[in-house]
C-alpha cells in the first residue's frame, strides 16, 4: 500500500486512512501533517481532499479551523485614533471657515486680475496692430511721395526745356542807352550791322525795351509798370545774351556767384544750358553742365573736382 501524498510504501503502524466511505486514501502521518492521533481521532479523520470537497456552512476551504478554538477580534488603536483625528479635522471650526473664506476671496481676486490682464493685453495687441497698419501706410505714402517728387522734378525739367525752346529765337541786348522817340527795330538792326550780321526788318517778329529795376523804390511801387530809363550820357559797351526763362535766369545768377567763390573762371549759356569751366580748355579743365542748384552742391562737396 502506497501513500497518496508521497506515493511511497507505508507500514501499518505509521499511516492514517480517510474515514470517508467514498475515499480509500492512505497517507503517512508526516504527509498528513499530524504529530499523533488517538484512536478516536483516527476514526473521524478525513483527508485534505475530502475536507475541501465537503461544503459545511458555506466554507470551501480544504481545512476548517477547530470549532473548540475561540478567536478574539483585535482592535487597532491607531486606526481608532486616526478616525478621531479625521473627524475632528472635518468639523467646521471658525478658523477653518475663515481660511476657506479668505482662499475664496483670493481666488476671486486672482480671477478678476486675470480677466483684467487679458482685457488690457487684447487692447494693447489691437493698438499694436493698428500702429503697424498706420506705419505701413505711411511707408507706402513716403514711397509714393518720393515717386511723385521725382515725377514733378522730371516735369519741371521738361517744362523748363519747353519754355526755353519757345525762347530759342529770342535775344537780349544789354547796355544800349535809351533815346527819346527811338525806334527799337532800328536799334536792333543797327546793333546787328555793327557786329557784322545782315538783318532786315521783316526778320524780326517783335522788339521791345524792358524797364530797369529800381531797388530804391518801395515795394508798393514795384507792382506798377517799370518806366523806361532815359540816359543821354556817353556811349557804353553793350552785351547780348540768349533770352532765358525766369528759373534759368535765377540759376545763371546763382552760378556766377558760385564760380567767384570757388575759383572757377568761365560761366556761359548755350542753347538755354549753363556751363562752367575752371580754366582754359587747353589746360585740361573739363566743361561742366549746370542744370540745378543740386549740381553746384555736389561740386562743393566733391573736393576733387574743385
Amino acid at each position: 500500500m502506497n501513500c497518496s501524498g508521497c506515493l511511497s510504501a507505508i507500514s501499518q503502524e505509521e499511516y492514517v486512512q480517510c474515514s470517508s466511505e467514498f475515499c480509500v486514501k492512505v497517507l503517512h502521518i508526516t504527509c498528513a501533517n499530524i504529530s499523533q492521533l488517538t484512536p478516536e481521532q483516527r476514526e473521524t479523520w478525513f483527508c485534505p481532499d475530502c475536507r475541501a470537497s465537503a461544503k459545511r456552512g458555506g466554507d470551501n476551504t480544504p481545512a476548517r479551523a477547530c470549532q473548540n478554538i475561540t478567536q478574539r477580534k483585535k482592535t487597532n488603536p491607531a486606526t481608532e485614533s486616526s478616525t478621531v483625528a479625521v473627524s475632528d479635522c472635518t468639523q467646521d471650526t471658525p478658523e477653518l471657515k475663515l481660511i476657506v473664506s479668505e482662499l475664496r476671496n483670493l481666488r476671486q481676486e486672482m480671477a478678476n486680475m486675470k480677466s483684467e490682464f487679458n482685457k488690457r493685453f487684447d487692447d494693447l495687441t489691437s493698438r499694436l496692430v493698428d500702429y503697424d497698419m498706420r506705419l505701413r501706410a505711411l511707408e507706402l505714402k513716403e514711397k509714393e511721395n518720393d515717386k511723385l517728387k521725382e515725377q514733378v522734378a522730371q516735369l519741371q525739367d521738361k517744362l523748363n526745356i519747353q519754355s526755353h525752346h519757345n525762347l530759342r529765337s529770342d535775344l537780349e541786348i544789354l547796355g544800349v542807352s535809351e533815346i527819346p522817340g527811338e525806334n527799337p527795330y532800328h536799334l536792333v538792326l543797327t546793333t546787328a550791322c555793327k557786329i557784322g550780321i545782315n538783318l532786315e526788318e521783316h526778320d524780326l517778329d517783335y522788339v521791345s525795351r524792358a524797364g530797369k529795376l529800381d531797388k530804391d523804390k518801395s515795394q508798393d511801387s514795384s507792382k506798377l509798370p517799370r518806366p523806361l530809363v532815359s540816359s543821354s550820357g556817353k556811349q557804353k559797351l553793350g552785351a547780348r545774351n540768349e533770352r532765358l526763362t525766369n528759373e534759368a535766369r535765377q540759376l545763371f545768377r546763382v552760378t556766377r556767384t558760385w564760380i567767384r567763390d570757388n575759383g572757377y573762371r568761365y560761366c556761359w549759356v548755350r542753347n538755354g544750358t549753363i556751363y562752367i569751366r575752371k580754366r582754359d580748355g587747353r589746360e585740361g579743365s573739363p566743361t561742366i553742365q549746370v542744370r540745378s542748384t543740386e549740381c553746384l552742391q555736389k561740386l562743393t562737396s566733391n573736393k576733387d573736382m574743385l
